[in-house]
């Protein structure tokens, strides 16, 4: 299964407590999530081997993740721990740097 940037978004929402939308507009979290695939393209080239002539664009909403399915949740982590350091820093801090730590993690295994 192909997943969209939709996806990513909404797995992101979680976490965050904010499935109604009213804290993180889609189009924040998109932004964070294209981020995530730029940190991705330069940190392991060899997830995009053969997909790309040049550096991929932005995606929108509708556009498949450009990497395998199971970097999904690497990406949404990577976008959770975005949204989590601009909310209150003293209390998310801690929140933040651990879903940055699985997104280190997991885009190094």
């Amino acid at each position: 299964m192909a997943y969209t940037m939709q996806n990513v978004v909404d797995k992101a929402l979680k976490p965050l407590n904010d499935a109604s939308k009213t804290r993180w507009t889609d189009d924040d979290l998109l932004a964070y999530a294209n981020d995530a695939v730029r940190v991705l393209r330069r940190e392991r080239p060899d997830l995009f081997f053969g997909q790309y002539t040049s550096l991929p664009g932005d995606k929108t909403l509708a556009q498949d993740l450009p990497v395998d399915d199971e970097y999904m949740t690497v990406v949404a982590d990577y976008v959770t721990a975005r949204a989590e350091t601009i909310d209150d820093e003293e209390a998310l801090a801690a929140r933040a740097a651990l879903f940055f730590q699985l997104f280190q993690g997991a885009k190094n295994g």
